[in-house]
């Protein structure tokens, strides 16, 4: 195996109006030891006499053509069948010492993989991360506003609190580059929605050395149709995040209070997210209420719980109709500062 070799794994399905300025982001990538597989997916169908074919709805030609002109690249053909699946059918076909992802209906700066590597390889980490832009169809953000500081070396400890907190990185594949040996004994789970979440969290709860630089080096596109955007979202989300918790306990009792912390604004969030889309139904939303139950006293002792969401868990167990009323104009000041900060850019 090269030593210095990266694996960039591209997951492509239903993306064309995106995919071009992927490949080229990719295709202009400076690292020098590079494969880069596209894993394409289409949609499998049946033909008017009986037979199946497989629609890539315009995303495969694209793909075997930036193939044709740079040898980095290879392109792997499959059924769609999640993300996961294709996850795990790079994973299978790479070679390198280390794995990247890029998905593809983002792109990425030239020197992603430059600065990964320089970072993972100096502090001998076993996973490097950078920070990403955040891509609305108007206008961008950073998302963590530490750029420029520098890259920190942190311990499993300190890395898995940053997960908790979310307020950094967080369980994504594709703003990081892994030492390849993170995936022995761990795939992509096939069946589930938000297959990154569960898997980031098991290799982080194995990794030792994890080197964070918030430089924006991913471009991550916000898109109202993809899984992101889903209805019960939050509802998966908290079912991974209940999972990922428990682990964190097995290894870290001490972190109890950060464990707390996460879950209670997780079931708050499925809360108000239900009050807000006209669907909450008490039998439905009671486990989400029971956890907010059997915690409000113990957080309201909790330094990491915030006044804001003390006052939400109050008003999710006595006054819904004001929680709701704070939760709408709560998005709708949010709306006015993403206009506010894209004025500001222009």
């Amino acid at each position: 195996m090269d030593e210095k070799l990266i694996s960039v794994i591209s997951i492509i399905y239903d993306v064309e109006p995106y995919l071009k300025e992927c490949l080229e982001s990719l295709s202009s990538l400076k690292y020098p030891e590079l494969e880069i597989i596209l894993v394409v997916g289409g949609k499998e169908e049946k033909t008017p006499d009986g037979e199946s074919s497989i629609d890539y709805k315009g995303c495969l030609e694209l793909a075997e053509s930036y193939a044709e002109k740079d040898s980095r690249f290879s392109v792997i053909t499959c059924v769609a069948r999640g993300a996961g699946d294709a996850r795990n059918r790079g994973l299978r076909a790479a070679k390198g010492a280390y794995i990247g992802f890029v998905d593809g209906d983002d792109f990425v700066e030239p020197d992603i993989y430059d600065r990964l590597f320089e970072n993972i390889s100096k502090n001998n980490g076993d996973i490097s991360i950078c920070g990403h832009y955040r891509e609305y169809t108007d206008h961008r953000e950073i998302y963590d506003r530490a750029a420029g500081e520098g890259a920190r070396v942190l311990s499993r400890r300190e890395a898995v609190r940053t997960l908790l907190k979310g307020d950094s990185f967080f369980f994504h594949s594709w703003d990081k580059l892994f030492k390849a040996e993170c995936f022995e004994g761990i795939k992509y789970p096939e069946d589930l929605y938000l297959e990154d979440r569960y898997t980031i969290g098991d290799i982080f709860l194995k990794a030792d050395r994890i080197v964070y630089d918030a430089a924006p080096l991913y471009h991550f596109r916000i898109r109202s149709d993809s899984l992101s955007r889903i209805k019960n979202m939050s509802e998966l989300n908290t079912d991974a995040d209940t999972c990922f918790a428990s682990e964190v306990l097995e290894q870290f009792p001490d972190l109890e209070n950060d464990v707390e912390a996460c879950l209670l604004y997780g079931h708050i969030t499925c809360i108000q997210n239900a009050l807000v889309n006209g669907d909450f139904d008490r039998k439905e939303e009671e486990k989400h209420l029971c956890y907010i139950r059997e915690h409000e006293k113990s957080s309201g002792a909790n330094p990491l719980v915030g006044k804001n969401t003390r006052i939400k868990a109050f008003l999710s167990l006595r006054c819904l109709p004001l929680l709701k009323l704070i939760t709408l104009f709560g998005k709708q000041k949010q709306k006015k500062y993403q206009s506010f900060e894209k004025e500001s850019k222009t």
